[in-house]
């Protein structure tokens, strides 16, 4: 068995297959945050799996398709906020989010995406749709806020979140600085503020 346990020909109900896709998806994380989305290649992600080429194209058809599955399964371990006032919610989220970016292999991974976006168009397409995904959910927590009266209500919520969110990208991929989890909540209040949103002392 190969270090990455290449299981190609065994049963896809064979744990092993689920531990070697599990390998795979991990190499290309790797190899994209050390190398770029450009010179990766699926012999060189095969390579540092420790698997065969024909164990990758058995799961994936390419290699937009293997790094569209590691990216949602690196998506998966953000959490979805539970009860609670909008405020609350989304320092909650925001949160997340900050420890999400500035640790790989997020932080290493992303800017490779958005550089290839700009020269790739199906690279485009999909971190566009990777994005609207986690986007929609701090827009209905806004939205949530707005129909329970704790955020103004002639809010543009799509706006609301680029105000919230803006900043912490911008710093992640713009900048050598990183936002903080502490800076967090001062950043929410004042989005917020500038909603018309009532605050609570």
């Amino acid at each position: 068995m190969t270090p990455g346990g290449d299981v190609s020909g065994c049963d896809p109900t064979d744990p092993r297959v689920e531990r070697s896709r599990r390998v795979i998806l991990d190499a290309t994380l790797d190899e994209l945050g050390e190398v770029g989305y450009g010179a990766m290649t699926i012999e060189s992600i095969a390579k540092r799996a420790g698997v065969g080429k024909a164990t990758i194209y058995r799961h994936w058809n390419g290699k937009l398709d293997l790094v569209e599955s590691a990216l949602d399964a690196m998506k998966d371990h953000l959490p979805t906020p539970g009860e609670g006032n909008a405020r609350d919610r989304l320092i909650e989220l925001l949160r997340s989010l900050v420890a999400y970016l500035t640790a790989p292999p997020a932080s290493e991974c992303l800017p490779a995406i958005v550089s290839a976006a700009h020269y790739d168009p199906a690279v485009r397409a999909f971190h566009l749709r990777f994005s609207a995904e986690r986007r929609a959910v701090v827009v209905d927590i806004v939205e949530q806020g707005r129909r329970n009266g704790e955020v103004g209500g002639d809010v543009d919520a799509e706006l609301a979140v680029e105000m919230l969110v803006g900043p912490i990208f911008y710093r992640s991929l713009m900048t050598d600085r990183r936002f903080t989890v502490d800076e967090v909540e001062p950043l929410v209040d004042a989005a917020l503020r500038a909603t018309g949103a009532k605050m609570h002392p």
